[in-house]
């Protein structure tokens, strides 16, 4: 299971990246400021990609202690967290020079949920009912 998992991690992690990345285009084209220069395109992808094996790894471990309650448990701490993930980008200091700085938590505040949606997306291509009620190392 800890594979699949780790499998489950990295590529809901490359589709966040990628909603991250179209959405930055999208939100970019529309309000006309580009933050491309703050929020790195690979930083983006880097971040989503660790995000989402982070919380594999917080999956798997999850359900060696709490077996049955493994989903319920993990998906509260992962919205938590998610939710806690964008106070920073409230305090973050932009440079000086930089156009329309009040635009820029409308930005990256919704990409900080791109993970949790990514990872409650593919996990169930990923981890089988009968897997979520026993704990497997495989």
């Amino acid at each position: 299971m800890f594979k699949r998992l780790l499998l489950l991690g990295f590529l809901s992690g490359i589709l966040a990246g990628a909603s991250a990345l179209i959405y930055q285009k999208v939100y970019s084209t529309s309000v006309g400021v580009d933050f491309s220069a703050i929020a790195r395109p690979a930083g983006i992808m880097v971040t989503s990609i660790i995000g989402g094996i982070i919380a594999a790894c917080g999956y798997w471990i999850l359900n060696k202690w709490l077996k049955e309650k493994t989903e319920i448990v993990f998906n509260f701490i992962f919205v938590i967290l998610s939710f806690a993930s964008i106070l920073p980008a409230f305090a973050f200091k932009l440079p000086l020079d930089a156009t329309s700085p009040e635009l820029f938590p409308g930005l990256v505040i919704p990409m900080h949920f791109f993970p949790a949606l990514a990872f409650f997306t593919l996990e169930p291509l990923f981890i089988k009912i009968s897997e979520k009620t026993k704990s497997t190392v495989a």
